[in-house]
């Protein structure tokens, strides 16, 4: 005859501490992961971005074909590492002390990170989501034609993934030239728009890419700074130096300025012809 177990407070006592231990375990294993988890580091050479310095302007940073962009937010800052839920299974750790060297800083929990990342999934560089500041070398074909005029190009990347890209003024007679469904590159600036493209052989492409990289397009516009008076098939600008200017305007742009209440402060980018091919409006 099995006889009864009694409980006791001392076997109480014990079942709560084995317990207890055992709910430890999963933690402590956790606490070890967390502690050798791979911190990326982006300021050497990595293979994805080519950086050149330029004195008295932004570097040219430009990011090489095949590079992804993912969203991520930051979960936690502790310890000098920053960590950054991207959607992939695992999360990314980045270095607080690089991330102050690039600008980054500060961060806090939330705040949301544009990242980059190469063909081997390694971070190439990382910024505020809306800060952006790279070139992109795009692979992929033209998915429709682009009528004379218009802005936006829909371009196929080799992943099979169509994307809309508003294409620069002096960049869309290269473009609306160009056949759909034929092998092309296209380089895009720092507000994600197009301001060079190419098709051809491969070898030509490669060689394309090969120079964008190196160095950037040679500046097409020239800047000039004022408050804007009145517009027409012109338009009349107070400059900083107190000079009234006037200056042909291209079609396509004519439609922005006449929008624009008059006494705006306004950057008029001029074409080769001194036309005025885009504007800008500054940061209020």
């Amino acid at each position: 005859m099995v006889k009864p177990h009694h409980i006791t407070p001392v076997s109480i006592t014990l079942s709560l501490a084995m317990g207890l231990a055992l709910v430890a375990l999963p933690h402590v294993g956790l606490a070890d992961n967390q502690a050798n988890h791979h911190v990326e580091v982006t300021t050497g050479a990595v293979s994805g971005m080519t950086t050149e310095q330029r004195d008295g302007v932004p570097d040219y940073r430009v990011l090489w074909p095949g590079h992804r962009l993912l969203t991520g937010t930051v979960d936690s800052i502790s310890g000098g590492i920053i960590r950054v839920n991207t959607g992939e299974l695992l999360p990314r750790f980045l270095s607080q002390r690089e991330a102050a060297e690039k600008g980054v800083l500060p961060l806090k929990r939330g705040d949301q990170l544009q990242v980059v990342l190469n063909e081997q999934n390694l971070v190439v560089d990382y910024h505020l989501l809306g800060q952006e500041r790279w070139h992109r070398i795009i692979r992929g074909r033209l998915a429709q034609p682009l009528p004379v005029g218009q802005e936006w190009a829909v371009i196929r990347q080799e992943a099979g993934t169509e994307e809309a890209f508003s294409v620069r003024p002096l960049a869309r007679s290269k473009v609306s030239a160009m056949p759909i469904n034929v092998p092309a590159i296209f380089l895009t600036d720092e507000a994600n728009r197009i301001v060079d493209a190419t098709f051809g052989s491969e070898e030509g492409l490669l060689r394309q890419t090969a120079d964008w990289k190196r160095t950037p397009p040679k500046a097409t516009y020239r800047r000039v700074d004022g408050t804007l008076m009145r517009t027409a098939d012109k338009v009349w600008i107070h400059t900083s130096d107190g000079k009234e200017q006037s200056f042909e305007t291209r079609p396509y742009v004519r439609e922005k300025l006449t929008a624009l209440p008059r006494g705006s402060s306004v950057t008029l980018l001029l074409d080769d012809e001194d036309k005025v091919a885009d504007l800008a409006r500054p940061p209020v």
